[in-house]
C-alpha cells in the first residue's frame, strides 16, 4: 500500500474477530505490552481508483471532501469496504488514542473513546446509499464526541 505521507509506516494486522459463542480468557502478565493497531491498510483499490484519475488521497481530514465528491459523482459501490478502511486509518492517525478493534468479523471499528466506537465499513456503506451524513459530517461528529469525553 502506498501512503504518501508515511511511506515507511508498516502495515499491522487487524485483531481477529471474537468468536460468536465462546471466548478464551487468558490472564495478562504484567510485562505484556499491547499496542493496538493503527495502520491496517485495506484500501489499495481506493488509492488506485484515484491514481487512475490523476488524484491523490492522502490520509488527512481534507481527503474526506474528495471522497464525498467522488461518491456524489458515482464512485463504484464495490469500494465501500476500502472507503471504510481508509476512513478508519484516517481516524487512527488523527484522533488521539483511536485504534482498530474487531467485534464482528468483517466489520472493524475504531475505538475513539472508552464508550464509543465507529463502525467504519457500515459508515461507508451508509454514505454510499444516502447523501447525508457525509464523511466530513461524520468526522466532525467523531471529533465532537472525543471533545465531550471526560
Amino acid at each position: 500500500m502506498s501512503t504518501p505521507e508515511d511511506p515507511d509506516e508498516l502495515l499491522q494486522k487487524l485483531p481477529a474477530g471474537l468468536p460468536r459463542r465462546y471466548a478464551e480468557y487468558k490472564p495478562v502478565t504484567s510485562d505484556a505490552v499491547v499496542t493496538p493497531p493503527t495502520n491496517v491498510g485495506g484500501y489499495d483499490e481506493l488509492l488506485s481508483y484515484f491514481q487512475e484519475r490523476g488524484q491523490t488521497l492522502p490520509r488527512k481530514a481534507e481527503s474526506l471532501a474528495t471522497l464525498d465528491q467522488a461518491i456524489n459523482d458515482g464512485l463504484p459501490a464495490e469500494l465501500a469496504r476500502p472507503i471504510g478502511m481508509f476512513y478508519g486509518d484516517l481516524l487512527t492517525h488523527t484522533v488521539p488514542g483511536g485504534h482498530w478493534e474487531v467485534v464482528e468479523e468483517g466489520y472493524p471499528r475504531i475505538r475513539i473513546t472508552r464508550n464509543t466506537a465507529v463502525d467504519v465499513v457500515r459508515v461507508a456503506l451508509r454514505r454510499l446509499a444516502t447523501p447525508e451524513p457525509t464523511l466530513e459530517e461524520n468526522y466532525a461528529h467523531v471529533l465532537e464526541l472525543v471533545r465531550r469525553e471526560p
